[in-house]
Parts: structure tokens; C-alpha cells; sequence
């Protein structure tokens, strides 16, 4: 595989936020056996009837996928977690397919495990026909844009079932704490927060429970934040709070550098448990 294409992983969002640095981007963390910190309140949101609802987005098209409701029936947060955004990033999609069997304990937990499915069948990013759905929020469901489409059908799932927060899974070729230089490739192994006023106080306190828990030095998550600036009219995940009024959102990154996939998908869904644990979901 050339140089270029390992690039085209989970690239970061350098046309719509300041390049990283030290004293802007990276946000370190305390030591991995620290006390976390105490997540921001949520405020209460009246419970759904307890139940599944099954659905598809898109449906009648070649990009239909599947969108996943568990309601608890107990009053909670409500967590929408991503998977399958790129089609190139399996630890991130094959994760969404165990969370997606998960059952809250309170609040309700939607599961959009395979966002571009047309990307999974063909092992790439996206296409120019698709579009790359991360960065096309809030969408336009009017759009020749597939993913445009399915961005506009994502933020209508969001504010339909009262969602506070957007929990997206992808992959970067390199690890951040090991890059080289700022740039594309080195988001692996990161946790960002992005809109939402308490995003990055959660994705601290985040990445100390989970730290907590992964045993290999070098697959630790480092905190960040990345706001898209108020000037792009379309964003990544990170910046669906511009749209949709009292969201968080979050964006986790594996590293796919000397990182098996297997390992990947075991650090997303044990990332994803820790959260869900932490808001008293599972």
C-alpha cells in the first residue's frame, strides 16, 4: 500500500480548525492511574417507553442502513454511537456491531453501526460519488450527495429521540502520541471533544477511566480538542452541536499503524463500555 493511501485514513479536519499544537489541540491528562474526574451533569430527560425500535435510514436506496434504538425505560442519557463513517476503518464498524447489541440500563442507546455501507462493501474511505459523510453535517436530504443525505438523516435521528450525545468511532493511520509532525494521519488512539460545552471536560474524563484500563502503554488515549470553526457550513461530527441545541460531541480514534484490527476493535468497544459505564448506561 503507497504512502498516500495509508494517509486517507481517519484524516483530521485542517480545513476547518486550526492545525494541532501543544498548547491548543493536545490536551494531556493526568498520570493513567489518577482519580477521573466527574463527568458534567446531564440534564434529565423524561424517559421513552421501555423498547427497540428498528430502522433504516435511507430506505428504498443502494446506502439504506440500519439505525438501532434500545430504550430502558428508565429516565437517562440518551448516546448515539457511530460506526462505519469510513469504509476503510473496520476496528471502528465491527465495535459498533457489538455495541449495537448492548442493552442500557437507563436512558436509551441508539447504534448507527454502518454508516456508509457502500464504502464497507468496497473497503475505501468513500468515493466522489458518495461523499465523505464527516464532513457534510448537518446535511441536505434534498442533496445528490449520498452521505450529504445521510448527514441530513443522522441530525433528524438526533433531535427526534432527544440526543445528548454523539459518540463517533473512526481509525487514523498513526498514533498522535507519536507523531512526527501536526497533520492527517496522527489522530490513533484519541479522544475529542469537540461541540457541546462540556465536550472536552468529558473526553478527559474519559480518557482517565479508560487509561485506567488498558493495560499497553502505547495504546493509551490522549484527550484533544477540536472545535470546527462557526465560518464551514458543513462539518464533521464534532461540530453537530452547531445544529442541534444541548449536544456533546465525541470523537474516538484507534490507530491502525503495527495495530492489529482485532486490537483495535477490542480498545473501541472496551473505550465505549467505559463511557456508557460512567453515565450509569450499563
Amino acid at each position: 500500500m503507497s504512502v498516500a493511501a495509508l494517509l486517507l485514513g481517519c484524516r483530521p479536519h485542517l480545513e476547518m480548525v486550526a492545525p494541532d499544537s501543544d498548547s491548543q489541540s493536545a490536551v494531556h491528562v493526568p498520570p493513567e492511574d489518577a482519580t477521573a474526574p466527574a463527568e458534567p451533569a446531564q440534564p434529565t430527560v423524561a424517559a421513552f417507553p421501555k423498547g427497540t425500535v428498528e430502522r433504516m435510514l435511507l430506505p428504498g436506496t443502494p446506502w439504506a442502513t440500519r439505525l438501532r434504538v434500545v430504550h430502558s425505560g428508565v429516565p437517562g442519557p440518551v448516546v448515539l454511537v457511530l460506526g462505519g463513517v469510513h469504509g476503510d476503518e473496520p476496528g471502528a464498524w465491527a465495535a459498533a456491531d457489538q455495541v449495537a447489541t448492548w442493552m442500557p440500563t437507563s436512558g436509551s442507546l441508539l447504534v448507527i453501526p454502518r454508516a456508509n455501507v457502500v464504502a464497507i462493501a468496497q473497503n475505501v474511505r468513500t468515493t466522489t460519488e458518495l461523499g465523505d459523510l464527516n464532513r457534510l453535517y448537518p446535511g441536505d436530504p434534498k442533496s445528490k450527495s449520498p452521505m450529504s443525505r445521510m448527514a441530513a438523516a443522522i441530525v433528524s435521528a438526533v433531535r427526534e429521540f432527544k440526543v445528548q450525545v454523539v459518540y463517533d468511532m473512526h481509525e487514523s493511520w498513526d498514533f498522535y502520541a507519536e507523531r512526527s509532525q501536526n497533520g492527517n494521519a496522527f489522530l490513533g488512539q484519541t479522544v475529542s471533544g469537540g461541540t457541546g460545552e462540556d465536550a472536552l471536560l468529558n473526553a478527559r474524563a474519559l480518557v482517565v477511566r479508560a487509561n485506567q484500563r488498558i493495560t499497553v502503554k502505547r495504546d493509551r488515549m490522549v484527550a484533544r480538542s477540536e472545535v470546527p470553526a462557526a465560518s464551514v457550513k458543513q462539518t464533521n461530527s464534532l461540530g453537530i452541536g452547531r445544529f442541534v441545541d444541548d449536544l456533546t460531541c465525541l470523537l474516538i480514534e484507534m490507530g491502525q499503524d503495527h495495530q492489529q484490527e482485532s486490537r483495535r476493535t477490542e480498545l473501541h468497544v472496551l473505550v465505549a463500555r467505559t463511557f456508557l459505564e460512567s453515565r450509569s448506561m450499563l
